[in-house]
């Protein structure tokens, strides 16, 4: 037994093994929400993530843009319309929200509020550019606000 006695299970990896299921579990995910259009496709808890995390770097907040980016090719949007959106709003309205607001709960309300509709207004604007035709703002996106509102209270909460 000498010769093993130096061998250990080492758990380096473990971290980026749970980010690769999490990813491959993302992508299953992502394509259900085009074939059920009842699920969130989460954009508005994923800005949050990466507007809390984005001080810090690490892989985990690129891979949550790289979530936003297979979310804009899955559902028909411009490619890197939600990094140009997080840009504006990282650097010019984040400060103004963390000022105007006290409670953390509105602060989040109010970032998934402006990720969607920030969202279809950078669309719109790039067909407008690009002479395409305009994309629609329906009634479910409501709907995805109110589920990403509450879920993103219940687990960023806490995560600035």
């Amino acid at each position: 037994m000498q010769t093993f006695s130096n061998m250990r299970r080492d758990i380096t990896y473990n971290r980026y093994i749970k980010l690769t299921f999490l990813a491959l579990f993302l992508v299953i995910y992502q394509v259900f929400t085009n074939v059920y259009p009842f699920l969130s496709p989460l954009v508005g808890v994923f800005f949050i993530y990466i507007s809390n995390r984005f001080k810090y770097g690490g892989f985990d907040a690129y891979l949550a843009f790289l979530y936003l980016c297979f979310f804009e090719l899955n559902h028909g949007l411009y490619l890197f319309s939600t990094v140009f959106l997080f840009i504006i709003f990282y650097y010019l309205i984040k400060p103004k929200i963390a000022s105007a607001f006290e409670s953390e709960s509105w602060t989040i309300a109010l970032s998934v509020i402006i990720a969607y509709v920030g969202l279809y207004l950078v669309n719109v604007f790039f067909s407008y550019l690009l002479d395409r035709p305009l994309f629609s703002f329906s009634f479910i996106y409501i709907f995805y606000i109110a589920i990403d509102i509450i879920l993103a209270n219940l687990f960023l909460r806490g995560n600035r």
